[in-house]
């Protein structure tokens, strides 16, 4: 399980271990909801396959960074889906056969296929639909439509809707064709849901888990901007996470991100968010050793 992995010194590795290896966010196994999302035990099995990848990739690392390069969009989700290309065109358990494929209907996209690859261990070909996502909860409820994107203009319902859709689409009119086209047969449609909730600062430990929350998801909490000040006389513990850093836990080595006190800190995020509206990720840092490792991650949201 990914809650204690082994640590890989470079970032890029971090972050590929942890899309192979973390908990997915939902959890579909006691439910009608008609998506076959992949599961803990399934994350496990393939991180722990890959471990000894993994480790050679920590000691030469230039072919994922060279890859990454490669990848003009600083979204996470695009880094994301980077990162699980990388993995399947280069793991030996796995053929990548399609990716980022456009299903067009004379000059109109109508559907778009993330992945299709063949699991040599399981022998199944799998249509993946692939998503990393953050949500904080605006109210206590479990309620898919009060769970929100950092910048409110997303929310846990309308992406679950979409998925519904995408790991449907080999079975529409469009998508039997390309497969036939192409000579592949119908895939096994799955959806592969990464990310973090966030819960109110105030009132961790008696927050409300989305439905279908899986027990062991990632998780941290948010807070207002104008409450920051609660922080104002704190060490030197936090770091300002860039989007290029939303994705593993953070640790600082082979990381230049400054360590601040929590006066720095909130100056620093005062000054970011008077140019801009959109939210900012922050880490709680112990220290240890010569590094400082990440034990909780905040969501700033702006008032």
């Amino acid at each position: 399980m990914f809650r204690k992995p082994p640590h890989f010194r470079h970032p890029a590795v971090r972050d590929l271990a942890w899309v192979i290896g973390s908990v997915p966010l939902l959890d579909n196994s006691a439910s009608n909801l008609r998506l076959n999302l992949l599961d803990e035990e399934w994350m496990s099995d393939r991180f722990t396959r890959h471990l000894e990848w993994l480790e050679q990739l920590d000691n030469d690392p230039q072919p994922l960074h060279d890859f990454l390069n490669l990848q003009v969009s600083k979204l996470i989700g695009k880094r994301f889906e980077t990162l699980l290309q990388f993995w399947f065109e280069n793991s030996k358990w796995f053929e990548l056969v399609r990716h980022n494929v456009q299903l067009r209907d004379r000059d109109q996209t109508v559907g778009e296929i993330d992945f299709i690859v063949y699991d040599k261990y399981s022998e199944e070909l799998l249509h993946i639909e692939a998503a990393c996502k953050y949500y904080w909860s605006s109210a206590q409820s479990s309620q898919w439509e009060t769970w929100l994107g950092p910048n409110r203009q997303d929310r846990l319902s309308l992406k679950m809707d979409k998925l519904k859709m995408q790991s449907r689409i080999c079975d529409s009119k469009i998508g039997k064709a390309f497969l036939q086209e192409n000579n592949i047969e119908r895939p096994i449609s799955v959806v592969y849901l990464k990310g973090y909730l966030f819960y109110p600062f105030n009132e961790l430990g008696r927050s409300v888990l989305p439905a279908l929350g899986h027990r062991h998801h990632q998780a941290g909490w948010y807070i207002h901007q104008n409450t920051l000040d609660r922080f104002i006389d704190t060490p030197k513990q936090w770091v300002i996470l860039p989007r290029t850093h939303w994705i593993s836990p953070y640790h600082s080595e082979l990381n230049d991100l400054d360590i601040l006190t929590g006066a720095e800190m909130i100056a620093r995020v005062r000054e970011h968010m008077n140019r801009t509206t959109k939210a900012m990720l922050i880490a709680q840092t112990v220290e240890e050793g010569d590094f400082h490792r990440e034990i909780s991650r905040g969501l700033i949201l702006t008032d």
